[in-house]
């Protein structure tokens, strides 16, 4: 059978308390980067969703000048305006990964706390 060597080493309390101070400050920075992160993807989904209900709008204003240019008799309006079709997407709303960003971010914190007290 192998044998197991082991090296013991001593660090001191302070050096300690130092060292797992930084450990879960990094983790604590890293947390937050992470919630920030999330929320420029929730932006970005809330943006793309304003951008589809501009595109619906203008679409419908479109509409309504050409009835209004059938209903002329003489139209001075170009007609260089042409319909597209609008395409539907759904887009989930998730913020479950968010919350548990949170939660874990709270705990790291709190044990900083306890740490450094």
């Amino acid at each position: 059978m192998a044998t197991k060597e082991e090296l013991y080493v001593l660090i001191s309390p302070n050096v300690y308390r130092a060292n797992k101070s930084n450990i879960l400050m990094s983790q604590a920075d890293f947390l937050v980067i992470l919630k920030r992160l999330y929320m420029l993807k929730v932006l970005a989904r809330q943006k793309q969703d304003l951008k589809t209900k501009l595109h619906k709008l203008f679409v419908s204003i479109l509409s309504d000048i050409d009835s209004i240019q059938n209903k002329m008799p003489t139209p001075k309006i170009p007609k260089t305006f042409q319909k597209e079709k609008v395409e539907k997407t759904t887009i989930k709303k998730d913020f479950s990964k968010y919350k548990d960003i949170e939660e874990e971010l709270k705990l790291v914190q709190q044990k900083l706390r306890e740490l450094n007290s």
